[in-house]
């Protein structure tokens, strides 16, 4: 197994975003390789990952994908380098309240990496030290082999802190005060996108890394840099037998880097796509791929590209397959209606409104029934909106819940289109994602 070191939280908002990628800046100027990895289904983290890796970050998903595929994704992108993996959420959350299923503590067993454990103490006294004996007993013996105190309030704080977990004998690998430099926005579904953000460039970061982090001692908790090489992923070459246009801008920009090597593993030409910006489609698209990411913060722009939503739907209306998650059902609606009451139109294919909301709906993991598949899929739901119409007009598929009871019908065929608001891993969704695109039969 390669090496590598899973950056976890006591819960969400830890920062553990923000370390890991001070640890990935840091590490590079030392020389030493590095490959981040991101738990669990996001779409945000990664990108901030590979601003400062200048590396694809891939997400692992031990519920989606299974021990199989995380190993392989790990070999895969990890041999040859320092793999750091972001968690999701507290070290224990995942797809179950009485389990380690589908959490960062899954992953860290599977990999068999130790953990540093990124502790918010800005308000924090020597009541943290009971929360982290906790998780220290929860864990296992010596699966926690770091610590670092974030947003201390200063170097007294910090001492007073480093006194009172002392006899945990778990070491303190840094004590970072609030740096302006990794106080970075947030809007609903967590850090705001790369694209919009101004970031500091690496070199500055990996400064600050040296100033506030014990780097010696993180990498102590892995094979030495000496044992590292440089190595480069290569895949196999196939040749396009089919081209379809990717949603990718500052409205569309979710997704899973191994859903888009996959689609080019089965023989796909990728042509990147703005419904943002361009006016028309590129030419012979044989397939559309239209991501998550935040329509309702471009809505008006988007709205007013009739040229754009009118190929769209003409494209749909003409049999052309098109592949549609969260964010790309919403824009395939007929409209979309903000929180504060504006409504605008959109490509009008699906029947209905999305409207906006204040509070998450359906959110977690999901099992998916396809109408013409007996297998269910696997996959996660995140988002601030609904569509108004899917009690009436949903048929894509049954969903059920991780951990809830009943069902519900969702998302949307229609001719070559399927739109849900589940984000599915492609490679373990493959008979539904090559009928649509690969087979080309009409529904």
């Amino acid at each position: 197994m390669p090496s590598g070191i899973v950056l976890a939280g006591l819960q969400s908002s830890s920062g553990k975003t923000a370390l890991t990628c001070l640890l990935l800046a840091g590490l590079q100027k030392r020389g030493v390789p590095v490959q981040p990895f991101k738990a669990g289904p996001d779409y945000l983290d990664p990108a901030y990952h590979q601003h400062f890796a200048s590396c694809p970050s891939i997400n692992l998903d031990s519920w989606m994908m299974g021990r199989s595929e995380v190993v392989r994704l790990v070999q895969k992108y990890g041999t040859g380098k320092l793999s750091l993996l972001e968690g999701v959420m507290g070290l224990f959350d995942g797809a179950s309240p009485v389990s380690d299923e589908g959490s960062t503590l899954e992953l860290s067993r599977w990999l068999n990496w130790p953990i540093v454990l990124v502790v918010p103490a800005a308000k924090a006294g020597r009541s943290v030290r009971a929360a982290i004996r906790g998780f220290q007993l929860e864990a296992g013996a010596d699966r926690i082999r770091g610590l670092i105190l974030n947003q201390v309030s200063g170097e007294s704080h910090a001492d007073y802190l480093k006194q009172a977990l002392a006899d945990l004998k778990i070491p303190i690998l840094g004590a970072l005060p609030r740096l302006p430099e990794l106080q970075w926005p947030e809007r609903h579904l967590g850090l705001q996108a790369v694209s919009e953000t101004s970031l500091p460039d690496r070199h500055s970061l990996g400064r600050l890394a040296e100033q506030y982090l014990n780097l010696d001692q993180f990498l102590s908790l892995a094979p030495q840099p000496e044992q590292y090489s440089v190595s480069e992923v290569i895949e196999t070459s196939v040749k396009p037998s089919c081209r379809i246009g990717v949603a990718q801008d500052s409205a569309f920009h979710f997704h899973y880097h191994e859903n888009l090597e996959w689609l080019r593993q089965q023989g796909a030409e990728l042509v990147k796509i703005s419904p943002l910006e361009d006016s028309t489609l590129p030419p012979a698209l044989d397939g559309i791929l239209l991501s998550g990411g935040f329509p309702e913060c471009f809505a008006e722009k988007l709205s007013t590209n009739q040229s754009m939503l009118k190929e769209l739907k003409e494209f749909i209306e003409a049999g052309g397959s098109c592949y549609a998650e969260c964010g790309g059902l919403m824009l395939l609606a007929d409209s979309l209606r903000l929180l504060n009451g504006d409504e605008y139109p959109m490509a009008g294919v699906i029947p209905g409104t999305v409207s906006m909301t204040s509070r998450l709906q359906h959110f977690g993991y999901s099992e998916a029934t396809s109408t013409n598949h007996q297998k269910g899929w696997r996959g996660h739901e995140f988002h601030h909106s609904k569509w108004e119409q899917e009690t009436s007009q949903a048929n894509a598929w049954t969903v059920t819940k991780r951990n809830r009871m009943g069902s519900r019908l969702e998302g949307y065929r229609y001719r070559n289109l399927h739109a849900s608001y589940i984000h599915l891993y492609f490679p373990k969704a493959a008979p539904l994602l090559s009928e649509l695109f690969f087979k080309k039969e009409q529904a």
